[in-house]
């Protein structure tokens, strides 16, 4: 059952902005353009904080007790390096399982 459903501003000259969600239009007092430029500072200073942390490369992962840590092998991809509780095993992943290699 599709409703239209249209939400008027009360009266008086109230400057208004319309969007339009489908058959839905909601109809509201426009923001001034001080809210708007606080907001576009804030948005950009947010920016800012994040270009920052993602201009740093890599990611980090802590080691914690008895949860191991995987990564490929650089020079083999086909096998796998395995950091458990402060032990480094290379192996590979056979039905599920990590098994060792001598």
């Amino acid at each position: 059952m599709a409703t239209n459903a249209v939400i008027q501003p009360t009266t008086g000259k109230i400057k208004s902005r319309r969007v339009r969600f489908g058959s839905v239009t909601i109809t509201a007092p426009a923001p001034s353009s001080a809210l708007v430029q606080h907001n576009i500072e804030l948005s950009t200073q947010a920016l800012e904080r994040v270009a920052k942390r993602l201009a740093k490369p890599g990611v980090t992962l802590r080691a914690k007790k008895d949860v191991p840590l995987y990564s490929l092998d650089s020079d083999n991809p086909d096998v796998m390096i395995r950091k458990l509780n402060g032990k480094t095993e290379r192996g590979q992943l056979v039905d599920g399982s990590f098994k060792a290699i001598d």
